[in-house]
């Protein structure tokens, strides 16, 4: 059976998905985009683009954190790729 907590942990859940899941939407049909700090926040933002509009999505430290880990295994492609020159 579902306790309060569990179900107020899934609604959150689910309204965070719902945001992610529109802003993998804005973000995935245009060209650019970029993190911004403000304070302790951190924002994933999409430029917008035509009729797309830019779309912003606030990052909590473990998604930061996964952020920057795809970012970092990037950047070690790319010094891969510049090494293998």
């Amino acid at each position: 059976m579902m306790t309060e907590e569990d179900l107020t942990r899934a609604n959150e859940i689910k309204k965070e998905l719902r945001e992610l899941d529109s802003f993998i939407f804005s973000a995935g049909h245009v060209w650019t985009g970029k993190i911004i700090k403000r304070d302790t926040k951190y924002i994933f933002k999409s430029n917008g683009y035509g009729v797309i509009d830019s779309a912003e999505f606030s990052l909590s430290t473990s998604m930061k954190d996964k952020v920057l880990d795809v970012l970092r295994a990037y950047q070690s492609d790319l010094m891969e790729q510049l090494a293998s020159l």
